[in-house]
């Protein structure tokens, strides 16, 4: 259980939580929204202990795990399509076990993981990352 009780923290003298209290139980999945600067990453900061507010108490688990993604990442010189797309894992496992099969003119192992990809959807894999890119904002020379 992570529990927060009467939390202020404030940024630059600008109130973000003010007595906010909330309690999260063991298997809950929670999602977090809200406008730019609405304290949605200092919340997660609070969590990971990288900030501590100016009231209040937090108690977390002695053995917490918090799966976050960084604002900024590092660039890539792997395309975003790409990076989409290396979501699939399944997907992209199958792509790779086509090419190897494909390579060693293997035709019933090929033909195998073609039903196996098709099932899966995996033709149309490309055009569903470039409509989740798309959704983000990115453009189509961005992608």
């Amino acid at each position: 259980m992570i529990a927060l009780r009467s939390i202020d923290l404030y940024r630059g003298g600008r109130p973000l939580l003010e007595d906010v209290s909330l309690t999260f139980y063991a298997g809950q999945k929670i999602g977090v929204t809200g406008a730019n600067g609405s304290g949605k990453s200092s919340l997660f900061a609070l969590l990971l202990g990288g900030l501590h507010p100016e009231r209040g108490d937090i108690d977390l688990p002695a053995r917490l795990t918090v799966a976050h993604v960084a604002q900024e990442t590092p660039a890539l010189d792997t395309p975003a399509l790409d990076f989409v797309l290396e979501g699939d894992a399944e997907v992209s496992r199958l792509e790779r076990e086509m090419t190897a099969a494909e390579s060693t003119d293997d035709g019933v192992r090929l033909a195998a993981l073609h039903h196996e990809y098709e099932a899966r959807d995996g033709w149309r894999a490309r055009s569903r990352a470039a409509t989740i890119l798309h959704g983000l904002g990115f453009s189509g020379v961005d992608q």
